[in-house]
């Protein structure tokens, strides 16, 4: 499952870049002491997600089919909501991040206080954690019946690619530009949200809550079929439908060109009038 990879690799990459700056960090300052604290705090948010993975499906199987799907559905939004979020912010605060961290933590050893090495690696490990189980929860919602093993299988590809990368940042690798790959993937995380709002919609659409306008704009099935190999793929990465209903389309068309342009914007922000001096490009 693609977009299953996509977001393991990119949240995980996130969280192994916060964990990796804490520890070069620590091992630059000779604080090696610290080292466990970071290691441990990581460990423990990694539990407590999946601790949160596990309960929240057990929930869910509890409802009768209406209701799953309506939180389902309701699920799908709020994926779409801090998934936007989380790319924009990252690419507007990018550039900053190591400096921010490095200034608590040094604030943590300078105290003596390593359990806030543990609180900061825990905070960083646990909210992408969080991304993560709420972002797959709403690929399981936009594909129904999804068996566990092709999501197992490329959550862990994704989590390896992630630990490769950052393995490669720290190494000093000149040909890894992660400015780059951020903006891609952001680029693809926008294009898999876009399908998570429309598949969202269809839902509620199903459940006769919200109209579809036009039930039908037009029937591609003929060329890409919706279980073809293709089709597959490109509603993982766009949510292709080949018989999309104008709200569904108009809700596209309405998502991603503004989110391009916050994504651009992020990326370039506007100097202050007056102000002379560069504003430094995100990473």
């Amino acid at each position: 499952m693609i977009e299953t990879l996509l977001i393991v690799w990119r949240e995980s990459l996130e969280a192994a870049l916060i964990v990796g700056i804490l520890l070069t960090f620590l091992g630059r300052a000779g604080e090696e002491s610290g080292i466990r604290y970071v290691w441990g705090g990581s460990a423990a948010a990694l539990m407590v997600a999946l601790f949160c993975a596990a309960a929240s499906g057990s929930v869910m199987a509890e409802l009768d089919p209406d209701t799953q799907e309506i939180v389902q559905a309701g699920i799908l939004f709020v994926a779409v909501v801090v998934l936007t979020w989380m790319v924009v912010w990252m690419h507007g605060h990018a550039t900053g991040l190591r400096g921010d961290l490095e200034r608590r933590a040094s604030a943590a050893v300078a105290t003596g206080r390593h359990l806030g090495l543990a609180m900061i690696a825990f905070v960083a490990v646990f909210r992408e954690g969080i991304e993560t189980v709420l972002f797959l929860w709403g690929v399981v919602a936009q594909h129904g019946n999804v068996t566990a093993l092709p999501m197992v299988v490329a959550g862990l590809a994704g989590g390896g690619l992630a630990i490769a990368t950052a393995m490669l940042f720290f190494r000093g690798f000149k040909q890894l530009d992660l400015r780059t790959f951020f903006r891609v993937t952001g680029i693809l995380l926008l294009l898999v949200a876009a399908g998570l709002l429309s598949s969202g919609l269809n839902k509620l659409i199903g459940l006769g809550l919200v109209s579809p306008i036009v039930p039908q704009v037009w029937n591609t099935s003929w060329l890409i079929r919706d279980d073809s190999v293709l089709g597959s793929v490109l509603s993982a990465l766009v949510g292709y439908r080949s018989r999309p209903s104008l709200l569904e389309v108009l809700a596209f068309v309405a998502y991603v060109p503004p989110m391009l342009w916050a994504l651009r914007r992020a990326e370039h922000p506007r100097r202050p009038a007056g102000d002379g001096r560069p504003v430094p490009r995100a990473a």
